[in-house]
């Protein structure tokens, strides 16, 4: 590369430190196989207050007086719907977020997949055509999940397949097993952990960045296993400062020496703690990534801004 190609600075290389965050986990497996209370169970232990979008009719409801909890429910599906929920479980600062399920955003009405299909039947240029209209919004859920201010619990349905096993006994029985997710098929690199539930209360954790859990066949979860993964979640140096940046980014106005620099100094916060992807609100409540926020403030700053005034006539010799 040329000595006179134009970069933007780089940052320097710096001493890698463990840093204390919020945990980002999904739990899998087929109807009846226990994801929505595995999951409330596990957010009881890592957070006091619990925030879950329901796509399963109000079923999670039923559990509510085992663990208490708010919800939103669905009937549709779309990704843009998703970030908005995001954007507000965000602003009312829910230290815990469950998504059950986020295969219903994938493959549910008014999903990724109906809506890549419905511009090929439209004739629109086919699938090709559908996935570059629409997986910007799919990286978008995926940036504000990766963001969001606090833990973040997802449950996946998962395709089955049916084995003949052999009981002590030697009497042979069908059971069902999870083959893979209703989701794109790179999904568990999105989670720290992603735990398969069983057919007799087991989960087991085949991908964790979680010692205490890889490889682990964990009976009967619950408030333990999230006790397990807080401990995991806590260790380190903290570094989340997420919640803050919707205040900073939301309040410039009010604050008297608010400036363009100091919403650039905001920006670089932003970015160096990778949330410029997480779901906020506006000022008119309406959702929009953090960094879009930061970026409209500024202009309304420099919009606003006095006119500069010209220098005063010399005096007259």
């Amino acid at each position: 590369m040329s000595s006179g190609s134009s970069l933007t600075p780089m940052p320097e290389f710096r001493p890698a430190v463990r840093e204390s965050r919020p945990v980002r986990l999904a739990f899998e497996g087929p109807s009846g196989s226990g994801r929505t209370l595995t999951s409330l169970l596990v957010a009881a232990a890592l957070g006091e207050q619990v925030a879950l979008i329901d796509t399963e009719r109000g079923m999670a409801a039923k559990y509510a007086d085992r663990v208490p909890f708010h919800t939103q429910e669905f009937t549709r599906y779309d990704p843009r719907s998703l970030f908005a929920a995001l954007a507000r479980a965000a602003m009312r600062g829910y230290p815990v977020l469950i998504v059950d399920t986020y295969s219903a955003f994938w493959s549910g009405a008014g999903g990724m997949l109906d809506k890549v299909n419905g511009e090929a039947r439209a004739g629109y240029g086919g699938n090709s055509a559908g996935w570059s209209k629409y997986r910007p919004e799919d990286r978008a859920v995926t940036e504000a999940l990766a963001a969001y201010p606090g833990h973040v619990i997802v449950t996946l349905k998962a395709r089955t397949d049916t084995v003949i096993e052999t009981d002590t006994r030697g009497r042979q029985y069908a059971r069902r097993i999870s083959v893979r997710p209703e989701q794109r098929a790179d999904i568990e690199y999105d989670f720290d952990a992603v735990g398969t539930l069983g057919p007799v209360a087991t989960v087991y954790f085949g991908k964790s960045r979680i010692p205490a859990l890889a490889g682990e066949v964990i009976e009967q979860p619950g408030e333990e296993l999230g006790r397990t993964i807080l401990a995991w979640a806590d260790d380190g140096v903290p570094n989340w400062p997420q919640r803050s940046f919707i205040e900073r980014a939301r309040a410039p106005d009010a604050t008297p020496d608010a400036t363009v620099d100091s919403l650039r100094e905001l920006w670089s916060e932003i970015v160096t703690a990778r949330a410029a992807g997480m779901a906020a609100l506006d000022l008119h409540d309406q959702p929009i990534t953090l960094s879009e926020l930061v970026s409209n403030r500024g202009k309304q700053l420099r919009a606003f801004a006095p006119a500069p005034q010209p220098d005063p006539p010399a005096p007259a010799a």
